[in-house]
């Protein structure tokens, strides 16, 4: 992969594709490992530990099989997170996506704050050229094939990022800005900037989607692990973990604050 215009391409269009980030056979097994979980009684009962949100959200993958954190630094995903939010970045979250016939996050949204609105007073012609840093992003992976549209892909909006709005958390974009549907194979990556205006369009296949999320962000990012004040990392998700993994889960050197 060619880094320096992988990371033109992330600050041009507020995403970026990583073709066959994984293999199939590693996406299907991952696939597998997320249904298991989902199925799981005890997962589906404890509600006090927020491990399935809403139905189709699992939360905190790495606690689930090695498997999903030894994806945390994957390459080359991990070295263009690492080149666009520096060395001492960490994991803010990994959850996965179930998806059914009939559902979707169909709402269009950003992840966490608007960190930019004086762009909104930026005329457009102008926008382009401006230096923009990048604060969080998300590594996703779709682990189905993801073909057409009835299929609910990951939909974004090029280079909204720049615009210094949200989208108001609606489905419907506003009269003429169009979306992107990033259509993938089982094991297809893609980094999109959590600025980025992007959705799961609804699923209206026969067919479970199922996708990987990693949220990376800058150290000054908070990890949102629930509990998040109470939150400990458990033992087995630490064994036998190497450095960088360890320093993207939290164990970072001390700096400014402590």
């Amino acid at each position: 992969m060619d880094l320096a215009r992988a990371c033109r391409d992330f600050d041009d269009l507020g995403y970026v594709r990583l073709p066959s980030l994984v293999s199939r056979d590693e996406a299907h097994r991952l696939r597998d490992l997320i249904e298991r979980r989902y199925q799981d009684v005890a997962a589906r009962a404890a509600t006090d530990l927020d491990d399935i949100r809403g139905g189709v959200s699992l939360m905190r993958m790495f606690e689930c099989d090695r498997a999903f954190r030894d994806l945390l630094a994957r390459e080359p995903a991990i070295s263009l997170v690492e080149t666009i939010l520096g060395p001492d970045c960490h994991v803010i979250s990994q959850n996965a996506l179930r998806t059914p016939r009939g559902k979707g996050i169909v709402n269009w949204h950003i992840d966490d704050a608007l960190f930019f609105p004086y762009f909104a007073d930026i005329p457009e012609r102008f926008r382009a050229a401006l230096p923009l840093p990048c604060f969080s992003l998300n590594v996703m992976i779709a682990l189905s094939d993801v073909e057409s549209i009835e299929l609910g892909p990951t939909q974004v909006v090029a280079a909204s990022h720049r615009t210094g709005r949200v989208p108001e958390f609606r489905p419907m974009l506003p009269s003429g800005v169009t979306a992107t549907s990033l259509l993938a194979e089982a094991g297809d990556g893609y980094l999109i900037n959590s600025q980025t205006w992007h959705r799961g369009a609804q699923n209206e296949s026969g067919r479970t989607r199922y996708l990987l999320t990693t949220a990376y962000g800058r150290r000054f990012i908070s990890q949102r692990f629930f509990p998040f004040l109470n939150y400990r990392m458990p033992d087995h998700v630490l064994d036998g973990a190497d450095s960088r993994v360890m320093r993207l889960l939290g164990r970072h050197e001390k700096g400014p604050y402590g």
